[in-house]
């Protein structure tokens, strides 16, 4: 029976060495495990964020010459599908229509979903690589406020996660937002 225990050394060691190493090694592998959670669902929300912009701007850019700000909301409640099971009313978006005007991009037309924190504004100075005169470019702004539950306790706060995705109308060169179907004032948010 004494060889049997013999095997396993550290069962009748009697010295703490093992009770000392695990005081040292668990609490390191507790934060590397809770900083791992947090890196997970940042990466994750990230890639909401930036999906998000990108289904906003590719379903808009698709329409044909004008769109109404009721298509706009339509697609706006897609954001939910995108989100869960986050709630979308954390998710702000900003679409943006600019025009090649003389030299310089000129803002048409802007809409957004209401919710969320604010989002940067897009930053228009190398559209002129992006767009010709007559050509129009849609620029979809999609932020959410992630607060990392771990980080968060030991004081690390919140960041704003803020992604920008442009795309030319494809049905035509430019795409103007009015408010009603035949109707003619411009959509503002």
């Amino acid at each position: 029976m004494k060889n049997k225990f013999r095997r396993f050394g550290f069962l009748r060691a009697e010295s703490g060495a093992a009770a000392v190493e695990a005081v040292f090694v668990l609490p390191f592998i507790f934060l590397l495990y809770m900083g791992l959670q947090d890196f997970t669902a940042l990466v994750s929300f990230n890639r909401k964020v930036t999906s998000t912009a990108a289904m906003m701007s590719d379903t808009i850019s698709q329409y044909a010459n004008t769109i109404t700000r009721a298509s706009i909301t339509d697609i706006f409640n897609g954001v939910s599908l995108l989100m869960q099971p986050t709630s979308d009313a954390l998710v702000h978006v900003d679409i943006y229509d600019y025009t090649w005007v003389g030299t310089t991009p000129t803002l048409s037309w802007k809409v957004n979903n209401g919710k969320g924190p604010t989002c940067n504004v897009p930053d228009t100075s190398n559209l002129g690589n992006l767009m010709a005169a007559g050509n129009d470019i849609v620029i979809s702004v999609s932020c959410f406020t992630f607060t990392p539950f771990f980080a968060n306790v030991l004081g690390a706060g919140s960041y704003l996660l803020n992604q920008s995705i442009a795309s030319r109308p494809r049905a035509s060169a430019a795409l103007k937002c009015i408010t009603q179907a035949g109707g003619t004032t411009a959509c503002t948010s």
